[in-house]
């Protein structure tokens, strides 16, 4: 959904401030994938980890910061499995008129 698709319901500038926030909170999915983070943690959520945890080592290794983002992992196909996927995909996509 574009932000045009809101109709009056936001001006560009709320639109802008929530962006703003979001981006700048790493317990939201934005501002973890900007802070380079692995899952999106606040504060709370990460001190309640630590407590379940209880070793602190442990703990320590799977904190977002610490852990590979799964997203930016490199891909494990191939570049031949990745070509017919696509190509697979292609021929499953159907535009009705």
């Amino acid at each position: 959904m574009g932000i045009s698709d809101l109709g009056d319901g936001l001006t560009w500038g709320e639109a802008k401030l929530l962006l703003e926030e979001a981006a700048s909170d790493p317990g939201t999915t934005l501002g973890a994938v900007l802070a380079g983070w692995a899952y999106p943690a606040t504060v709370p959520a990460l001190l309640t980890l630590v407590a379940a945890i209880g070793d602190r080592n442990a703990s320590k290794k799977v904190m977002p910061w610490v852990m590979q983002n799964p997203r930016s992992a490199e891909p494990s196909a191939s570049a031949d499995e990745v070509a017919k996927a696509q190509a697979e995909l292609e021929d499953g996509i159907v535009f009705a008129s």
